[in-house]
C-alpha cells in the first residue's frame, strides 16, 4: 500500500477483480493501449459554428473548443474514464484536466510547449473556450511556463544524472511521495492529452501513451476534408453524398475501464460534436 494519499486522485474502492489484476499483467500503459478510429460528419457543426461567429465574433467558439468541451463533458458523464493507474493501483482523478500542445509561432524553428487546463465537471462550452484561449495565450507567450522552467533545469543535468532523476521520480510517484507542486502544472498528469494535427493540415495519427505521468487517454484530431458519407433515413433507401468529415483517433489505457464503457463514451463524443447544440453552455 502507498505511504500517503495522492494530491490528484483517490484509490478506487474495491475495484472489480479484473481491474485489480490488469496492472500486474500489464504494468505499462503501452502494454495496455487500445487504438480506436472515429470519423465524424461535420456539415451541421460547421454551419452551427458559422452562426455563432456571425452572432458574436468575439465570443464564438472554434472547432477545437468544441472537441475539448465534448471530451470534458463526457469525462464528467462517464467518470470511469477519468481514472489512472500508478504503482499498479487504480485511482479516480479528482478533477478534469485537459492537456495539449501549443506552437509558439507558426514557424519551423518556433518551439513547441504543452499546457494544461482544469475545468469544472459542469463547465460548459463557453467556460472551456475561455480556458483554452487563456492557456493558448500562456503557451504562446515568450515567458517560460512552469513546465518549461522545470524542463530547463532537468535537461541541464548530465545524462546519467538525468536517468537517475527520472527513475527517482517514477519511484516516488509510485509510492505517492511526489510533491503536489510537481504534479499540479505538469501536462502529463491529466485526464486526456489532445493533439490537433488538423490545424497544420495533417491527418490524425495513432499516438502512443506516455509512461511518465498519469494520462490514460490520447486524442488526435485530423484535418477537415470532403469524403463520401452514407445517409440513412427511416423508410428510405440509403444514399451516398459528399460531406465534410473529421477524424479523431484515440489511444486508450484499457486498465482503467472496460471496452463497453469506453465505446459508449466515444459514441457520446460523436453525438456532441455532430450536434453541438447539445453541449452544455
Amino acid at each position: 500500500m502507498p505511504l500517503l494519499s495522492r494530491p490528484d486522485g483517490r484509490p478506487v474502492p474495491k475495484p472489480p477483480m479484473l481491474r485489480r489484476f490488469m496492472p500486474y499483467l500489464m504494468p505499462g500503459r503501452n502494454e495496455a493501449v487500445v487504438y480506436l478510429d472515429q470519423t465524424l460528419r461535420m456539415d451541421h457543426t460547421l454551419a452551427w459554428l458559422a452562426e455563432q461567429q456571425q452572432a458574436d465574433p468575439a465570443a464564438a467558439p472554434k472547432l477545437y473548443d468544441l472537441v475539448l468541451a465534448a471530451l470534458a463533458q463526457v469525462l464528467s458523464e462517464r467518470p470511469q474514464l477519468n481514472r489512472f493507474v500508478v504503482g499498479r493501483r487504480l485511482y479516480q482523478r479528482d478533477d478534469i484536466a485537459l492537456s495539449f500542445a501549443v506552437k509558439k509561432r507558426y514557424e519551423d524553428s518556433a518551439p513547441l510547449t504543452t499546457v494544461k487546463v482544469r475545468v469544472a465537471p459542469d463547465a460548459g462550452l463557453a467556460a472551456v473556450s475561455r480556458a483554452v484561449r487563456d492557456a493558448v495565450g500562456t503557451g504562446k507567450a515568450e515567458a517560460r511556463t512552469t513546465s518549461e522552467q522545470e524542463m530547463a533545469v532537468v535537461t541541464a543535468l548530465p545524462g546519467p544524472l538525468l536517468r537517475l532523476t527520472l527513475w527517482a521520480q517514477r519511484v516516488l510517484d509510485g509510492w505517492n511521495l511526489l510533491p503536489a507542486a510537481m504534479i499540479r502544472n505538469d501536462p502529463l498528469y491529466a485526464s486526456v492529452f489532445i493533439a490537433n494535427l488538423g490545424s497544420i493540415g495533417l491527418d490524425a495519427p495513432l499516438h502512443h501513451l506516455f509512461e511518465y505521468g498519469t494520462v490514460p487517454l490520447f486524442v488526435t484530431i485530423g484535418k477537415l476534408h470532403k469524403a463520401p458519407v452514407v445517409v440513412e433515413e427511416p423508410g428510405q433507401r440509403d444514399r451516398i453524398e459528399v460531406g465534410q468529415v473529421m477524424q479523431l483517433r484515440y489511444s486508450y489505457d484499457e486498465r482503467i475501464a472496460d471496452g463497453f464503457y469506453c465505446a459508449s463514451a466515444v459514441a457520446r463524443v460523436a453525438e456532441l460534436l455532430e450536434r453541438p447544440e447539445l453541449l452544455a453552455c
